[in-house]
């Protein structure tokens, strides 16, 4: 069976993280663990095990630093994806806190990020997709998104143009952009529901759109050194909703640990 890990801490988003989890499974088909490390203890005493077992959900407690027990146990075979908590300092350099960002760094496996202050909804049907770039990058995201998907959900891509990307030639803005949009889905992701368009930073389209979705989606390259991940970063500070991000590097299928190195999926 196929597991998705919830990273609990004992503050009260927690609760937050966990509900997540569980909209993640259903997503996905696999089944959730709660895992906690022994040595955190942050905010208000919220005891990881008592919370995983009112939600019925398996328990274990790490041992050892923090980030490295969560990327250790998110390396077993039948792990496919972890849930964490964003825990932000307000008015941080980072959309996220260290833990977080330790583990977004060096995971090979999908994450889902959780703003703790939203509310999760009853069930991840919603899917916004937000592509930037050329068109190979954004049929990059398509490609890890859709196998671990099982249920069936609306997937909406939404495509940011920038002065690099926007068409050179649009007679008939209204309609070009339609079939544009038919034509890309046609290719690239047809269980989508549908495309728009918009022009400007993506960023700042995702927090607009995000309020009427479930899930965000990015692919991103793991590099957060100056000058990189800027659409990310800012993605994750403005979601209104999760954002899973899938490594840009490929999934190897034979390497322990990987994504598919378990065939499993019941």
């Amino acid at each position: 069976m196929s597991v998705v890990l919830a990273a609990l801490d004992s503050s009260d988003g927690a609760r937050v993280v966990l509900d997540a989890a569980s909209r993640f499974g259903q997503l996905t088909g696999a089944g959730v663990e709660a895992v906690s490390v022994r040595s955190e203890v942050v905010g208000p005493a919220v005891a990881p095990e008592s919370l995983a077992a009112t939600g019925g959900v398996p328990f274990r407690l790490l041992e050892g630093p923090v980030a490295s027990s969560l990327l250790g146990a998110l390396g077993a075979p039948e792990v496919i994806a972890a849930v964490i908590g964003a825990r932000a300092r307000p008015g941080g350099r980072r959309p996220v806190g260290q833990t977080a960002h330790e583990i977004l760094a060096s995971a090979r496996k999908p994450v889902v990020v959780v703003p703790l202050e939203v509310s999760v909804p009853g069930a991840f049907s919603r899917l916004l997709i937000p592509l930037e770039g050329t068109e190979s990058s954004s049929v990059a995201v398509l490609e890890r998104l859709c196998p671990l998907l099982v249920t069936a959900v609306e997937l909406v891509v939404l495509h940011a143009f920038t002065e690099a990307t926007v068409p050179a030639m649009l007679d008939r803005p209204a309609y070009d952009l339609d079939t544009l949009g038919k034509e890309f889905l046609d290719r690239n992701c047809p269980y989508s529901t549908r495309v728009e368009f918009c022009a400007g930073p993506v960023a700042k389209r995702v927090a607009e759109a995000s309020r009427e979705h479930d899930l965000v989606v990015l692919s991103w390259s793991q590099d957060s050194s100056p000058g990189r991940a800027r659409t990310v970063r800012e993605v994750l500070d403005a979601s209104a909703v999760p954002v899973l991000l899938l490594p840009a590097e490929p999934f190897d299928a034979g390497a322990p640990g990987s994504l598919y190195a378990s065939s499993s999926r019941t």
